[in-house]
Formats: C-alpha cells, structure tokens, sequence
C-alpha cells in the first residue's frame, strides 16, 4: 500500500501534462481555425471536449473510472451523430443514454470499477455535506453536489473534478503551514471557495469558455506575515471558480 502511494501524486503530475497538452492542442486548432484554416468543426466542440476530459480522467485514475468512460461514450455518440447525420436515429438516443447512467449507478452502488481510495471520494446524483479534518482533500462529482467544511490546521490541499456538479470548499476555519496548492478540473460545472480574508489566492487556472471569479474585496491592512498564500491550478471548460471571503 506504502508503494503505491507513493505513485499517486507523480500520476496526477502526469496526468496534469497530458491535461495541458491537450489544450495546448485544442488552442492551437481553435486559433487555426480563427485565422481562416480549414479546420472541422468537430475538432473544437463540447462532444471532443467531453472525449478529451474522460481519457484524462481515465488515465489519472489508471483506468478504473467508470464516468471516464461514460464521458467518451456520451461524447463519442452525439460526435457520431453530427459527422455522420442520419445514422443514428436522434429518438434512440436519450433512452440509451439513461440506460447507461442507469448501469453507472448500479456499478457505483455495488462498487464496480472502483480502485480503493486513497483519500477522499466520488460523488454522483446525489448532494453531500460533512466536516473534514483531512490535510489533502480529493473529491470527485458528477451530476450531483459537495459541501465540504475544513477545520484542518495543517491544510496542504487538494485535488477535484467536477463535471456537470458542484463543489463548495469552505476553509474559513482551516489553517496552512506553508503555501498551498488546490488542482482543479470543471467541466459544466462550478467550483467555489469559500476562504479566509487573509489569505492571497493566486489562480493559474486555464479558462476555455468559462470564468475565474474573485469576489472579495481588496484588503489592505493585513500584515504581510500573516497572509497564507493558495494557488488555484488546473482546467475550467464551460464553467466556473467562484472565490469569496465572509
């Protein structure tokens, strides 16, 4: 169990190079396709989107996410659908799709397809709210809801995905030891973040039609040792970060 880890956050590492990559491509095709290229549409819509977000999604967990796949079938049969219309008959299309959440559902009730957790959980159709005290925080949601309140002194994190959901992050009672980081993937969805009115939140978050959103105010006179300093990295696809202070 030790080893493996130990494996984990050069994974996610990993996982975040290939998250990059890929919207360095989807920029590049997107700018050609400004500029007048003869680029296909399908590269550059949500359906490629969804694809590209279930592969990463699959890789990062090493290949043991179920949603990872849902995401690419979903993605894979309306992209089907508009590069060859007419194949698919648009009246079969919903029912199938709820036949497939349906067997989600059943592989999350009867944890199919689950790697043991290494630290937090998946949430899906369903809202959940509870207190941690945990120092790294990995959560992931799909259509459904989390409301997590840290009380964690020595707070070093985390790590979430969130697609077609929301997540609420409340650290107005956590504390840092040092400079932290929280690596974020959204997709249709929100990520808030409730935070305390001294610390400096830094976003690196790359944006592709969504929206990084800092509604504090300006402080002033804080002293400049006791600001705790949070980056906000990762991806925000048709969505948004949300930053507030109470």
């Amino acid at each position: 169990m030790e080893r493996r880890n130990k494996r984990i956050p050069l994974r996610h590492q990993k996982s975040k190079v290939l998250a990059g990559t890929l919207l360095i491509l989807f920029g590049v095709v997107f700018l050609a396709e400004r500029m007048g290229a003869a680029i296909p549409k399908w590269l550059i819509s949500w359906e490629t989107a969804l694809i590209a977000i279930g592969f990463v999604t699959l890789y990062k967990h090493y290949w043991k996410k179920i949603w990872g796949y849902t995401l690419i079938i979903v993605g894979g049969v309306f992209l089907f659908k508009d590069i060859f219309p007419g194949r698919i008959d648009d009246g079969l299309i919903f029912p199938l799709m709820i036949i497939l959440f349906g067997i989600v559902t059943i592989s999350k009730g009867t944890n199919l397809f689950q790697k043991k957790k290494f630290s937090g959980h998946d949430v899906m159709f369903e809202e959940v709210e509870d207190i941690s005290s945990d120092d790294f925080i990995s959560t992931s949601t799909y259509f459904g809801g989390v409301k997590k309140n840290v009380v964690s002194k020595t707070f070093k994190g985390g790590d979430f995905t969130t697609a077609f959901g929301g997540i609420e992050l409340n650290l107005t009672k956590a504390d840092m030891e040092k400079p932290i980081n929280i690596n974020s993937s959204t997709a249709f969805g929100e990520l808030k973040l409730i935070v305390p009115a001294n610390w400096r939140v830094e976003s690196q978050v790359t944006c592709i039609f969504g929206a990084v959103e800092d509604k504090r105010s300006t402080i002033n006179n804080i002293e400049q040792e006791n600001i705790r300093v949070l980056t906000l990295t990762g991806t925000c696809f048709m969505a948004g970060v949300k930053i507030i202070s109470y």
